[in-house]
């Protein structure tokens, strides 16, 4: 507990000193080598931005486009995870499909999942769909290889020896090999979800209507600059509030049920 109070502690410290430097920053007009009467067009002060979330907030300018990409990387990630965990074991067990299926992810695996864009434009039209699609290819990879790396890290010797118990296949994997991936699978997932924030934030960005990448180019092209840090700060603080509230507390309780 004590140590905890000290992290949130020493950064509440570095977030000030950062809050002083941004101030000083659009005051003077460090950044753009322009005059200071000019500078807070390119910089706008802490608190021209602090107001600009409240208002945002209180047309609901907001809230309607962060529903959309949340709902967006809700829905693709659980695609991906529900195809990635059971093909990453069944892989993981199977050299069979283990070799016909690892052509396809060394050759589309280090694709970004940005580069879907147009296609996905094209076979889905704009709209949710597409942005779900690039979601789940672009998020499905990390999952997959964390749950084969899981399944062969696994101890033989536990899978060996509930067979001798006489285990079914559909056991083992049950109660041996799912209990003993749940670490794998925590790390597998944080990636996977960091990958579908910075892939629906590019896709809204290039051709998905609405949502926060949505925001951050009609901030950019109307020249409200606080617009676009609200919407980074934004993604900062919900990826920070996914960190700390849902996959800080799994990891520490998959690591204690892994160890029993």
């Amino acid at each position: 507990m004590r140590h905890r109070y000290q992290r949130m502690l020493q950064g509440a410290i570095a977030l000030a000193a950062f809050l002083v430097f941004w101030q000083i920053a659009s005051i003077t007009g460090i950044f753009g080598h322009m005059k200071p009467e000019y500078s807070q067009l390119l910089l706008p002060t802490p608190k021209s931005v602090v107001t600009a979330i409240f208002e945002m907030a209180r047309t609901g300018y907001l809230w309607d486009h962060l529903s959309v990409s949340i709902a967006r990387v809700v829905v693709g990630f659980l695609i991906s995870a529900i195809i990635g965990v059971p093909l990453g074991i069944a892989m993981a067990l199977s050299p069979l499909l283990n070799n016909m299926m690892e052509p396809f992810v060394r050759i589309f695996s280090p694709i970004p999942g940005v580069a879907w864009v147009p296609l996905a434009i094209l076979w889905f039209g704009l709209g949710d769909q597409a942005a779900i699609f690039i979601i789940a290819i672009g998020s499905i990879f990390p999952i997959l290889l964390g749950t084969i790396q899981g399944v062969r890290s696994v101890d033989r010797r536990l899978i060996e020896a509930a067979k001798i118990m006489g285990a079914t296949q559909r056991k083992i994997v049950l109660r041996v090999l799912l209990p003993s991936l749940i670490p794998y699978l925590i790390t597998a997932f944080r990636i996977g979800f960091g990958f579908a924030w910075r892939v629906v934030i590019a896709a809204e960005m290039v051709g998905v209507p609405k949502g926060v990448g949505y925001m951050l180019t009609i901030g950019r092209s109307t020249g409200h600059t606080e617009v676009t840090i609200v919407t980074m700060l934004l993604l900062g603080a919900l990826m920070y509030a996914v960190e700390e509230f849902v996959f800080h507390p799994l990891c520490a309780d998959g690591e204690a049920y892994a160890s029993i």
